[in-house]
């Protein structure tokens, strides 16, 4: 069963430099800047850890809330339902510790 969200447009206004982006509908930056937030893209896991380092020194410095938009592949296969207790879940759960081995407190699975 394909459940599907289609949020995606070419936006045209998305600057050439940012053509990862350009199919991926509304610039997210823009908005969250012209809300008054500062905001950064991730387009690449490597990139994840030093944006919320960054994140964090705006929201101390300038005093306002940080967006990070991470861009994902087009297609994702993520938990999702019409109702909390019927949620598709496309991957096997983390039941216990050792499911989870990356996760920062696995408190929860034990």
């Amino acid at each position: 069963m394909d459940y599907c969200v289609q949020l995606g447009f070419d936006n045209i206004n998305t600057p050439e430099e940012e053509t990862a982006v350009r199919g991926y509908g509304v610039d997210h930056l823009k908005v969250a800047e012209g809300l008054g937030c500062k905001a950064l893209r991730v387009l690449r896991q490597e990139e994840f850890a030093p944006a919320v380092r960054q994140a964090e020194a705006w929201m101390k410095e300038f005093q306002v809330p940080v967006v990070i938009e991470v861009i994902l592949e087009r297609v994702t296969n993520i938990a999702m339902g019409t109702e909390i207790d019927n949620i598709n879940e496309f991957e096997e759960l983390a039941l216990k510790k050792s499911d989870a081995p990356t996760a920062i407190d696995c408190a929860l699975l034990d």
